[in-house]
């Protein structure tokens, strides 16, 4: 077979793939038209690189994750306890290890957040449940306040539009329950348009970081911790980074069946 045609299969291939895993998704990339105020005064910068297209379905290189403020002051790190393992450990330079991630790859098998510092004699724990076919995922915190992580693209004043994953609570006190969820005020949301992403990541890149806008009068009101957001966006990352290792999965696949 010629490289030429090797090169034709396995594109096909993959756009099979994609399809094949788009159609099975639960989770829709919807346009938002969002009038509720969102107004974002914390900023962290995610250097996460994340994989690209076409390469083996490897788990990423990088076992460490350095989260900046607006700055450049380093204000959190995620450490993987090595790179075949995607149990990691958030960490903040003053105060230590924050949060454990206990995160499995495959189906059915819910990633655990292990909150290190708290005042509970038992250890709290907060579980990110979502489909494995979808972008969606929904976590509960120890008080049992219910939060979505979920993509979008918004339409900015100069007409790109932009795709963001927005942290919304679920069934929030204020809400009259007669609009869906993605209608309750946005908390927070990982930007990586052009100016926003990792340095060196493109926009195929998966699991790439970018900036993370948080609004903290909405998170705060919600009880909810800067750290747990931080988290949760990752985790959101490593499923964008599990999703295209399945597609990379399904298209060395197809190519040496066919």
């Amino acid at each position: 077979m010629s490289a030429t045609t090797l090169a034709m299969k396995t594109a096909f291939t993959e756009k099979e793939a994609r399809s094949a895993l788009s159609a099975s998704s639960t989770s829709t990339l919807c346009t938002l038209h969002d009038s509720s105020p969102f107004q974002p005064n914390r900023t962290l910068l995610i250097d996460a690189r994340g994989i690209g297209c076409f390469r083996l379905p490897l788990p990423a290189r990088q076992t460490e994750i350095a989260i900046h403020d607006a700055d450049g002051k380093l204000a959190y790190v995620s450490t993987r306890d090595r790179r075949w393992s995607g149990n990691s450990v958030l960490s903040n330079p003053q105060l230590g290890n924050l949060i454990r991630t206990d995160y499995f790859f495959g189906p059915n098998r819910h990633p655990t957040l292990r909150l290190l510092q708290t005042s509970s004699v038992l250890p709290e724990e907060i579980q990110v449940k979502g489909e494995w076919t979808s972008r969606s995922a929904r976590f509960t915190t120890p008080s049992g306040s219910e939060f979505q992580w979920a993509y979008a693209k918004e339409k900015r004043p100069d007409g790109q539009k932009v795709k963001l994953i927005i942290l919304r609570a679920v069934g929030e006190p204020d809400c009259d329950h007669t609009h869906p969820p993605m209608q309750a005020r946005r908390l927070a949301q990982l930007s990586r348009c052009a100016e926003t992403r990792t340095p060196a990541t493109s926009r195929c890149s998966a699991g790439n970081g970018g900036t993370l806008q948080i609004d903290e009068e909405a998170v705060q009101a919600h009880g909810l911790d800067e750290s747990i957001v931080l988290a949760t966006c990752l985790v959101m990352l490593k499923r964008e980074i599990d999703r295209r290792r399945m597609i990379q999965m399904m298209v060395i696949g197809g190519a040496a069946g066919g």
